[in-house]
């Protein structure tokens, strides 16, 4: 892969003390200690990992579509398509996801709270007297083999890694470069990748994994994406290998080394994908099919959604659409990697000017997908969405909510199963858009509980009474699986990785299984999954 062991040895201390800045795996310790671990490496450490991110960052970039590909797929079904007609024939799009998704009314019971001054005398907060209304953007629904936002994160980078692919065989010949894709043992970017890139497009795409806290739904994507004919995956029981694909990725020198998508998808591919759902939304809003929405929450992990949102209501403004009017109206970033929230709490990680020289922060991302939508002939929203930034998005960086990284905190926890019990949802002006039967909603520990903990808190506040306040719902619906026999990849995977797996517990009434390795079956656990279509 054109990379010696030398650069190996380095990217095992810059991964390591990367993963402990990111992740937050470094428990309790302050950026103090963390420089101290450093030691007077630490500068070149910090460089190296910008490097390395910024290399993810770039590696699928933008491309136009193929004949193929405009052949096969209306612009017209692409929100940006549709408000910037021009960019179809310049940014490749495959569509993905089966749009709209549709916005719900919803209604649970009020969590707990500090006080109760904000509540109406005699009524007791979490109790069936006591309720917060709401709104959700059922991103879940997007599609029936994997929902979620990252559908919308992938329509133009599965689409720009196959135009590039067509390109790189045609002037080097031999076979499509493969498609690394990074993220934690129960990151919804792997599955979705896998899903929609290799079962769907053909694609050869290898899941990269690190390690995140046990938890039942981390293991359930873990599985899912073994079950899809994935022929390489490299995860941190096996750390060298792993260094090796990544740094190969980002540093080898070869035509043919792996694409490599980076944590989230966050590049500018992936936010513009994003964009589309706040001009789908504006386009609800103009059809009278929901009202004007004053806030909209959803939770940040790479920040490749809340940057496309930012941008999207951004654009929707600019160009003059009847929605997101209200002067109060707020971007509600909430943070679910709790390192990145006490950076944020102590230097305005992000959201200060200075971030924008990092990857992974909403500066950044805002910044260099403005300029790709320059150079593709769109309009110049930078100053714009810095404005939106500044002054219309809040960060809910509170410790408490964000707890750690990958699971419930006890707050989100305990909240989740009062949505459970108390939650009713009904699409707006009856319709469903099709589906048929309509999935329940749940709140995972590791993105959404947190997020929707934030928003019924905020809807609890006097000022807050009466607003209509919607919820971004982030994971998907469904819980994919394919015709690969998981249950025998995950029995061969390192024993690591295996304790790690077999360690997570249901924190859903929704969501019963369990995962063992030694003593279990499959059968504990496939009741959760659906076999997708094509994989019979």
């Amino acid at each position: 892969m054109g990379i010696g062991t030398g650069p190996v040895v380095l990217g095992a201390g810059v991964a390591a003390l990367g993963y402990a800045l990111a992740k937050g795996v470094v428990r309790g310790a302050t950026l103090t200690s963390v420089a101290i671990v450093g030691g007077g490496l630490s500068v070149g450490y910090l460089t190296m990992i910008k490097v390395l991110l910024e290399r993810m960052h770039s590696s699928v970039g933008i491309a136009p579509p193929t004949p193929t590909q405009q052949a096969d797929e209306d612009p017209t079904k692409h929100a940006l398509f549709r408000h910037l007609p021009g960019l179809s024939t310049k940014l490749a799009w495959r569509r993905l996801g089966t749009f709209p998704t549709p916005v719900h009314r919803g209604e649970c019971g009020a969590p707990p709270t500090p006080s109760s001054a904000t509540l109406p005398e005699g009524t007791v907060s979490g109790s069936s007297a006591e309720t917060v209304r709401f709104y959700v953007k059922r991103e879940d629904l997007s599609s029936p083999l994997y929902g979620g936002n990252k559908v919308r994160t992938l329509e133009h980078q599965i689409a720009v890694v196959e135009a590039t692919n067509e390109a790189h065989t045609a002037t080097h010949g031999g076979r499509p470069r493969d498609l690394l894709v990074f993220g934690s043992g129960g990151s919804n970017q792997v599955v979705a990748t896998i899903v929609h890139g290799l079962h769907r497009f053909g694609m050869s795409v290898s899941p990269v994994w690190v390690p995140d806290p046990p938890d039942l739904d981390n293991t359930l994507n873990m599985l899912s994406a073994l079950s899809f004919p994935i022929q390489n995956w490299y995860s941190w029981g096996a750390p060298f290998p792993m260094l090796s694909a990544v740094f190969g990725a980002a540093f080898g020198s070869s035509a043919s080394r792996p694409i490599l998508l980076p944590m989230g998808g966050n590049n500018p591919s992936g936010v513009l994908g994003q964009i589309a759902g706040p001009l789908e939304l504006a386009e609800q809003i103009e059809r009278g099919e929901v009202p004007d929405i004053d806030g909209i929450y959803v939770a940040v992990g790479s920040g490749c959604t809340v940057s496309g949102i930012i941008l999207g209501v951004t654009l929707a403004r600019h160009l003059g659409l009847h929605a997101f009017q209200s002067p109060d109206f707020k971007i509600h970033a909430c943070p679910i990697v709790d390192t990145f929230a006490t950076l944020h709490r102590g230097t305005g990680f992000y959201t200060a000017a200075w971030s924008q020289y990092f990857p992974l922060t909403i500066q950044h991302s805002i910044r260099r997908t403005c300029e790709a939508l320059v150079k593709l002939g769109g309009p110049d929203i930078l100053e714009e969405a810095l404005e939106m930034l500044a002054h219309h998005t809040d960060v809910h960086d509170d410790a408490s909510i964000i707890g750690t990284y990958g699971v419930h905190s006890e707050t989100s926890r305990t909240f989740a199963k009062l949505f459970d019990d108390t939650v009713t949802l009904t699409p707006v002006n009856g319709a469903d858009h099709g589906i048929d039967p309509l999935p329940r909603m749940w709140l995972c520990g590791h993105f959404c509980a947190k997020a929707f903990y934030a928003m019924a808190t905020d809807l609890q506040k006097p000022q807050n009474r009466g607003k209509n306040l919607l919820f971004w719902q982030t994971k998907s619906a469904v819980q994919p699986r394919g015709a690969e026999d998981e249950w025998s990849r995950m029995q061969a995977m390192p024993s690591v990785v295996q304790t790690w797996a077999c360690k997570g517990k249901a924190e859903s009434k929704l969501r019963p299984g369990s995962v063992d390795t030694n003593a279990g079956t499959a059968e504990d656990y496939r009741g959760l999954t659906t076999r997708v279509k094509g994989a019979e």
